[in-house]
């Protein structure tokens, strides 16, 4: 299979996402047959105390670009569904946009699993978070 492309991420992104995930204008960089880059923007409603980004938009934005990179490696949109999903911060995020390059590890008739690094849109490329995951991927109808 071939990888979507960033047009078909971004309408997958418009047309599956609920309204509340859609406000975090996330765009996509780069797709690839077995990952996909998102950028969450720098945005100050998603701080909280101190002005760090919150660990709910970090995942957030992990668990989509999940879904994205998924989709990629199918090579079209399927409506996959989080089973587990593990984040570890590793630093706090401030005033910066964030890039999350989200990559399949092992794509199955059923079942995909992956690892997303969560890291600063800077040139330090700074890592705040490394989030693994796996997702049901029900059969095509």
């Amino acid at each position: 299979m071939s990888a979507i492309s960033i047009e078909e991420a971004e309408q997958i992104l418009r047309r599956n996402l609920a309204p509340w995930v859609l406000e975090l204008h996330l765009k996509v960089r780069e797709t690839t047959e077995e990952s996909a880059t998102l950028v969450m923007p720098f945005d100050e409603k998603l701080h909280r105390l101190g002005g760090i980004v919150s660990g709910q938009a970090l995942m957030a934005l992990a668990d989509t670009a999940m879904v994205i990179a998924l989709c990629s490696a199918i090579g079209a949109f399927r409506p996959v569904s989080t089973v587990d999903m593990t984040t570890t911060f590793m630093r706090p995020a401030t005033n910066t946009a964030i890039v999350a390059e989200a990559t399949v590890l092992r794509l199955g008739r059923t079942m995909g699993f992956g690892q997303v690094r969560l890291l600063t849109d800077t040139s330090e490329r700074q890592l705040i978070a490394n989030v693994v995951g796996s997702y049901s991927i029900p059969p095509a109808s």
